[in-house]
């Protein structure tokens, strides 16, 4: 007996059904769309491959064999696992029932994947989503890895920076820096310059951070060395120390947070800003991507109009901007 391995099996299965059912391999061609012959030919090549005969052949009928009753029960589980299968894979194709992992860390973690996350499952539920907390700075090459598909990074537009090739940037926000102070006074839309608070005590990310090297680059430009005295991962931190009035920060608008003990400051001119972007491998064609693209964009823009009355004031410019 020959194995059954060709990808015609199944249509030969189906086939060894419709003869069942209409009794005939003419009634079966007619309800196929195939000729008489090709009904013939199709079932002889499944008996051949089984080794055994399937219908029992009269001058003007045919009766199934007991093979073929049994045949036929086989092929009615094979069919329906077949059927299940193919519409497993449409839901895949179509990224109803995807698998999408997400790499992302601090602000952008906390801030804007949550809601996106939110978003997208409540669209399509049965979509598996995990997240990997991943620096920003080790997110391309996980993602060129396959250790994610998608990873959500910063970048400070004063820093320069490589990015590879094969990976593919799409801006979700461009974010202004901001200075953070412990005075509980935050009613006022105020902008002040960088070199008032020369002779003030800093917080600012860890040591040798972007963030720590964009508050120095910053502070060169207006004149003046930054005291820093304390350094913390944690933006939490951070605001907290700002709140005990210890020291000032300078942070991106993802990093405010709400504490009435801290007072938000915009500097004049033209601020910095950080950018965030959803990185992805150029060649992925993972039907998830697009539609978590769009979750993310979604919640940039609920991000946006937060900060417009965050602080009990309504600003005159947003302090970020989206792809919206």
């Amino acid at each position: 007996m020959q194995r059954m391995t060709s990808t015609n099996s199944f249509v030969h299965l189906r086939t060894l059904q419709a003869v069942l059912e209409s009794g005939s391999h003419s009634a079966a061609a007619k309800e196929l769309g195939y000729t008489t012959s090709a009904v013939s030919q199709q079932i002889a090549a499944l008996e051949k491959a089984l080794g055994v005969a399937l219908f029992e052949r009269g001058p003007r009928n045919l009766w199934p064999t007991p093979a073929g009753l049994a045949m036929a029960k086989h092929a009615q589980v094979l069919l329906k696992q077949l059927a299940q299968a193919e519409d497993d894979m449409q839901s895949y194709a179509h990224g109803a029932r995807g698998r999408l992992r997400i790499g992302a860390s601090g602000t952008v973690a906390a801030q804007l994947l949550p809601k996106a996350i939110s978003r997208l499952l409540d669209k399509q539920p049965e979509t598996e989503l995990l997240v990997e907390d991943l620096e920003s700075a080790d997110l391309p090459n996980a993602i060129l890895s396959g250790e994610v598909d998608l990873g959500i990074v910063y970048e400070y537009a004063v820093l320069s920076v490589d990015r590879h090739p094969e990976l593919k940037y799409r801006l979700v926000l461009d974010e202004e820096l901001v200075i953070l102070q412990g005075v509980p006074n935050i009613v006022k839309d105020e902008r002040i310059p960088l070199e008032s608070l020369a002779e003030e005590v800093w917080a600012t990310s860890a040591t040798g951070s972007d963030g720590e090297q964009v508050l120095g680059i910053l502070c060169a430009e207006a004149g003046f060395a930054p005291r820093i005295r304390f350094n913390s991962k944690d933006f939490d931190v951070i605001r907290g120390l700002v709140s005990e009035q210890l020291a000032v920060a300078l942070v991106p608008a993802l990093a405010l947070g709400i504490d009435r003990n801290i007072r938000m400051h915009r500097l004049v001119g033209d601020p910095p800003r950080r950018r965030i972007y959803a990185v992805r491998r150029a060649s992925d064609t993972n039907p998830v991507l697009p539609e978590m693209l769009q979750a993310l964009d979604a919640a940039a823009a609920t991000f946006l109009e937060w900060t417009t009355t965050a602080f009990l004031t309504r600003l005159d410019s947003p302090l970020a901007t989206s792809r919206g």
